[in-house]
């Protein structure tokens, strides 16, 4: 059969006779693939529906079904389930598309599916529309690993822009908090990615200054392995 699937997709969409695995394939979307592809009148009637349903639950408010709805897809993204996730932050979007954390999520999950490029500019909308800066730092430690993952893949001169970008996100976050142990050791990570092994150690050694030795073993073995830790 020729032609273009998205096509096809969007027709059927448009004509609301989908199969399940056609369904399936849209949640499967950051915001069912929107606004690349059409949302048929049957599906908004579908969403509407839900929507109704859930107001009515929480006597109107969106907002905190929404956050209920994220840390449901936080939950099961941590149980492994990318796709259950997906389809819950799906559903969190329609309650309320202002909600940093269902943006966020949609970054975490196409991090788990290897597409860090589609994952930076929900990173990156999440971060513009943050309203706690509780887990600011977070934030920014993904978004520096994103930034540090795409470097990674790209050719010389595209992958320095990415690095520094990535050290720049980073920096902030400790910044911000410089007990978060995580933080230290992705910066660390990005470090070895970007062959900068000798800067790698020095942030080890920063953090440890700050009380914050939470390093994996695995990661200190493959580090130690490129460049042994310099001695002060």
């Amino acid at each position: 059969m020729h032609g273009n699937p998205a096509w096809l997709l969007i027709v059927l969409l448009l004509a609301g006779c989908m199969t399940v695995a056609e369904k399936e394939a849209i949640e499967a979307l950051p915001m069912y693939g929107q606004p690349e592809l059409v949302r048929s009148d049957y599906l908004q009637r579908e969403d509407a529906a839900f929507i109704r349903q859930i107001s009515y639950r929480y006597r109107g408010d969106l907002t905190r079904a929404g956050r209920e709805w994220s840390q449901q897809a936080f939950d099961l993204l941590g149980l492994g389930d990318a796709d259950g996730a997906m389809r819950r932050l799906n559903q969190a979007w329609l309650l309320n598309p202002d909600n940093y954390q269902v943006y966020w999520g949609f970054a975490q999950v196409l991090v788990v599916r290897e597409q860090p490029a589609e994952a930076l500019p929900h990173l990156q909308k999440a971060l513009a529309i943050l309203d706690d800066p509780y887990p600011k730092p977070a934030l920014l430690g993904d978004l520096g690993t994103v930034y540090s993952l795409l470097g990674e893949r790209a050719g010389s001169g595209e992958a320095t822009t990415l690095f520094a970008a990535a050290n720049a996100r980073f920096a902030e976050a400790v910044a911000l908090d410089d007990r978060f142990a995580p933080i230290w050791q992705r910066w660390a990570w990005s470090l070895y990615r970007q062959g900068d092994y000798a800067a790698a150690w020095e942030t080890i050694r920063q953090a440890r200054q700050l009380g914050v030795d939470r390093f994996s073993r695995d990661f200190i073995q493959t580090l130690s392995a490129r460049f042994p830790e310099p001695v002060h």
